[in-house]
């Protein structure tokens, strides 16, 4: 772009003095890293998403004009009664990261090959995941061995699914209960996105064996 400064772009992706139709661009960061604190900062993390928010209700990528009705997450009820109903004992943040330019994916800033350590968790006990996407597209993430609920408001009769999409700058909450013992696969269901690194490893303990 003529007269423009490229190097005013900083690092966290903001362009200095720029000012489009009275919105400072400055004001934006794409990169604040202080938005997800346990991603990795380096190249293969293009943006974080300053204000994620629940789009659940809303249909997917393409689907907004299609002139019916499209189904969406807040739709779907249990037919029967959850069967664990208690109260999450803790919350983990999970980020879906990925640099789309050099084709790099990952989870929390880190491809498979480079972390090797399970996300971990004991073996009965009741967990909140939220699924936050910082990338520029929808991601059908799926846990092995493992049904969980989606938190979008319907209690106790909340739909059970064990994939589900987090739509760009999404977020998605999901309760499960730590019940198959094993390690267990957590991915991108785009197995591209997989094989790149956004993959990692679920290892539920049992209890007693913490460790």
């Amino acid at each position: 772009m003529a007269g423009m400064d490229h190097g005013a772009m900083g690092a966290d992706g903001q362009m200095a003095g720029m000012d489009h139709g009275g919105h400072a661009m400055g004001s934006m960061k794409m990169r604040d890293f202080s938005n997800a604190p346990q991603v990795k900062r380096d190249p293969s993390v293009q943006t974080i998403s300053p204000m994620p928010v629940d789009r659940t209700g809303e249909p997917g990528q393409g689907l907004a004009d299609v002139g019916h009705k499209v189904l969406v997450y807040r739709d779907l009820m249990a037919l029967d009664r959850n069967p664990d109903v208690r109260a999450p004992s803790r919350s983990i943040d999970i980020h879906l990261t990925g640099n789309m330019e050099r084709f790099m994916w990952s989870f929390d800033g880190e491809k498979m090959s480079d972390h090797h350590e399970p996300i971990p968790f004991i073996e009965g006990e009741r967990v909140r995941v939220n699924l936050i996407n910082d990338t520029m597209m929808g991601h059908p993430i799926h846990i092995h061995g493992h049904f969980f609920e989606l938190v979008t408001g319907h209690g106790d009769h909340s739909p059970r699914k064990h994939t589900v999409i987090v739509q760009p700058g999404g977020k998605v909450t999901w309760d499960f209960t730590a019940d198959a013992v094993g390690d267990w696969a957590f991915h991108c269901h785009l197995l591209y996105h997989m094989h790149a690194g956004m993959m990692r490893v679920v290892s539920v303990r049992p209890k007693g064996d913490a460790q």
